[in-house]
């Protein structure tokens, strides 16, 4: 039985982000594939309480859980000055003289209880979720005698472009990916990008979801548009956008389903508009529904809400962002538009045209079934990791 130690500082059973749900898929392929998991996450972090430890055991995701402090508890404040504070700001600020421009999540404190986990056994794989954390396998001569795995979710330095030199940011992201001996991209793009730069393997691993059952059902549908978001600020501007420019567009009939956090940060109250802060399951609120949104104008990497949808046949309205990540940029059930006036004619006419939906509903379902659909993704993987 292969062993892999698998590091998500956020919990995977909190299904409220596109990134949670990519290591749990992943989580998932690995169970399914009977590796034995150790996995370790960072509790301040990933917002871990007991309760949330109790049922990550209790899931069955992992044969051993390690959920780590990043740091002591600051009880004894002489304590915690000396032996935590002071050593870490000379530890992750070692970049002070020389700035680096991108994240260093790694405590000093963390590492060494990493470092300890590894003593336990011998690991086939060691799999870290973000460059922003890879520094858990610098330097690190107990990694050695593993193949090291990095998810890199996303670009973080295309997220970072208007907060620092970009010019060091993309050196330094580059130099992190490129101490693991294979780096996983999500799109497309990100896998074009890191293989120009990277000198070791990239390939290319998509989300991977379930195939839905009765996505064809034709009853009437209670809601024209599904709008899933949580709340990180490229999701708060690019709804911003929708409903200040395309929202008053749009007849005062369509009925909006928003799901996510991002409801928190909308201040529109209309009674066209069903707002559900969270859903554990998501499969009712796509099959009771005609057309999938999503507005986005910044941000990298596939967008995952765009996949679900698609896995359900549901055509997308979208921006150009909503389409990153895609193989193909045009028959995928999408209509995308950066103009608002354009972005609601494509919504109307999905939605008054069977002909055009029914075309996009099927491209729709056959872009996720090559592509996203979880037992092809697995197949890839397979290879991947000798199985």
């Amino acid at each position: 039985m292969k062993k892999v130690l698998f590091f998500m500082p956020d919990n995977p059973l909190k299904k409220n982000a596109g990134n949670r749900t990519r290591a749990l898929s992943m989580l998932d392929y690995f169970k399914s594939r009977n590796f034995e998991i150790d996995f370790v996450s960072e509790y301040y972090t990933g917002h871990w309480n007991e309760e949330d430890i109790k049922a990550f055991e209790q899931s069955g995701l992992a044969n051993n859980t390690y959920v780590i402090k990043k740091k002591p508890s600051k009880k004894n404040i002489l304590f915690y000055l000396l032996f935590y504070k002071l050593p870490n700001f000379f530890y992750q600020n070692k970049a002070w003289f020389f700035p680096l421009n991108f994240p260093e999540l790694v405590t000093l404190r963390f590492k060494r209880a990493f470092k300890k986990i590894l003593k336990s056994k011998d690991y086939d794989y060691i799999f870290i979720n973000y460059a922003s954390w890879a520094s858990l396998v610098e330097n690190n001569s107990l990694a050695n005698k593993s193949v090291k795995i990095i998810d890199t979710h996303d670009f973080i330095t295309a997220q970072l472009q208007r907060k620092v030199d970009i010019g060091s940011a993309f050196k330094e992201e580059i130099r992190r990916i490129s101490l693991f001996d294979i780096a996983l991209a999500i799109s497309v793009e990100e896998q074009y990008i890191f293989s120009q730069f990277c000198k070791n393997r990239i390939v290319l691993a998509p989300m991977m979801l379930n195939r839905p059952e009765n996505h064809h059902s034709t009853e009437e549908k209670p809601f024209d548009l599904i709008y899933v978001a949580s709340d990180n600020i490229h999701n708060q501007k690019s709804a911003n956008w929708f409903f200040n420019k395309v929202y008053p567009l749009l007849p005062g009939n369509i009925q909006i389903c928003i799901i996510g956090q991002i409801n928190e940060h909308l201040s529109i109250k209309a009674p066209n508009i069903i707002a559900v802060n969270f859903a554990e399951d998501l499969s009712a609120y796509y099959q009771n529904a005609k057309v999938a949104l999503c507005p986005m104008l910044t941000g990298t990497g596939t967008k995952i809400k765009v996949v679900e949808a698609l896995s359900y046949g549901l055509p997308v309205v979208c921006n150009t962002r909503g389409i990153d990540g895609l193989r193909d940029k045009t028959n995928n059930g999408c209509l995308v538009s950066d103009d608002a006036v354009e972005f609601k004619n494509n919504i109307m006419q999905l939605l008054t045209d069977a002909s055009v939906y029914q075309k996009q509903a099927e491209n729709a379902l056959a872009t996720f079934n090559i592509s996203y659909e979880k037992e092809i993704c697995y197949k890839n993987l397979d290879k991947l990791f000798q199985k």
